[in-house]
């Protein structure tokens, strides 16, 4: 691929269908339920990306018999009841978040293990020093190297009882505790030091533990935090799970008809999706898109002619769309502005800053403080943007780059590095260039 990579715009309203792939979070976490259940569990529309295969190698590396398959996109995992078979082991994450999270956690169930879990350098920037702390409360004994990766983790199972912990820079932190919680010997209850941790992802990982057949007495959420019990194992899923389309991916998509028009079927996402960035779907309702929904896809429209309003407010339970809305926000009807996305500066990269760039190398006002974003909008200027090898940068700015710009059908937004997606959506620029020629033909046909 042609480094920095030239978006071609529509030069004709959307018309067509995608299907979202696998969703990361889910197939991450999937793969550590998988592994700690009574037997082989098949997963099945599992996202093979950068990420899934960090989480696939590590369990590989742990001694798991994994049996990906690109392809059918299954992967077959026999899990061993929570057992580890390997006590010592180099863990390597890359820079996956979920991997370096649910791991370490996963990790502190071994009876007598000793384990270093690193990775690349902006993962050795990403925050964990909450979590290690947490678990070192609930019995484990976990070495950080002030405050980050790489960690030495010296496990001897997993005590449990009462602790608590500060998620406001993760929420992956609280899911991490909950999918080992219930093969610690006391099960755990998890007070949160601020509860204004974003739920939705906690919400979903309880939802797949309820799946994998911990009971709903089991569980308990409140305001202040969670209480899991113990229940081991979980029961395997011979006849198959299925991962859900990927919700984070599938805000791209519900973007594009805002910012070229036209109708887009989005299959692999549901209204009532486990995930949280789901809701990404009502903001552009919010702007002025149609959404309808059915069992295994959704439509959505916007009309040609019409002016999609701005957007405004907070993005703080689905942050991991914001940078969808603040890349069309130069074509949206006067300011936008997205607040509550503070932690979003410690992720992949400075998410708020690296949005900040791209859209003032493009021409726009932009200010930003510590926790928001505001974009007002001005004539769009051809432009490469830095995606800071963040998938979601250089995502979103692809969906702005499908906008005709200068009227003449000829690219003007240039996405450097664009591999970067390979950490959850390695073929999106070809998935979009196949719409824009679908879109083409359709409109020839009509």
């Amino acid at each position: 691929m042609q480094d920095p990579h030239p978006i071609i715009p529509f030069t004709t309203p959307v018309n067509g269908s995608v299907t979202v792939p696998g969703s990361k979070s889910i197939t991450n976490r999937a793969l550590i339920i998988a592994a700690l259940a009574n037997g082989e569990t098949l997963l099945e529309n599992c996202l093979f990306s950068e990420d899934t295969e960090i989480m696939v190698k590590a369990l590989q590396d742990l001694g798991f018999e994994i049996q990906p398959d690109r392809d059918a996109k299954t992967i077959r995992v026999s899990g061993l009841s929570g057992q580890i078979p390997n006590k010592q082991a180099n863990i390597f994450v890359g820079n996956s978040g979920t991997s370096a999270r649910f791991l370490t956690a996963f990790l502190c169930l071994s009876e007598g293990g000793d384990y270093t879990l690193d990775g690349v350098p902006q993962m050795r920037k990403r925050p964990i020093a909450d979590l290690a702390e947490t678990l070192n409360q609930l019995g484990a004994e976990i070495e950080t190297t002030n405050g980050f990766a790489p960690l030495r983790i010296k496990s001897r199972g997993l005590r449990g009882g009462r602790a608590s912990i500060d998620a406001s820079s993760s929420s992956q932190f609280v899911s991490a505790l909950v999918m080992a919680a219930p093969y610690a010997t006391e099960g755990v209850e998890i007070v949160l030091a601020d509860t204004s941790v974003r739920r939705g992802y906690i919400d979903m990982t309880l939802e797949m533990l309820k799946q994998f057949g911990v009971p709903k007495s089991a569980l308990a959420s409140s305001e202040s935090g969670y209480s899991i019990q113990r229940h081991t194992p979980y029961q395997a899923k011979p006849e198959g799970y299925l991962v859900e389309g990927d919700a984070s991916a599938a805000s791209y998509f519900f973007a594009l008809p805002v910012a070229v028009t036209g109708q887009l079927e989005i299959h692999g996402v549901t209204k009532k999706s486990l995930q949280g960035d789901i809701a990404f779907s009502t903001r552009m309702e919010e702007a002025g898109a149609y959404i309808e929904w059915h069992d295994t896809y959704a439509v959505c429209h916007y009309e040609p002619g019409a002016q999609p309003e701005s957007l405004q407010g907070s993005f703080y339970p689905y942050s991991d769309t914001f940078l969808t809305a603040a890349a069309i926000a130069p074509l949206l009807n006067g300011p936008t502005t997205i607040e509550e996305i503070g932690h979003t500066r410690h992720q992949e990269c400075d998410r708020i800053a690296a949005m900040a760039d791209g859209l003032q190398r493009l021409g726009q006002i932009v200010a930003e403080t510590e926790g928001s974003l505001t974009i007002t909008p001005q004539p769009l200027q051809p432009s490469s943007v830095a995606t800071y090898h963040d998938h979601r940068v250089a995502m979103s700015f692809g969906i702005l780059g499908c906008y005709d710009a200068l009227g003449n059908g000829q690219p003007w937004l240039q996405i450097e590095n664009p591999t970067c997606c390979k950490k959850t959506f390695p073929d999106f620029f070809q998935v979009l260039e196949k719409l824009r020629q679908e879109s083409l033909i359709a409109k020839t046909d009509a």
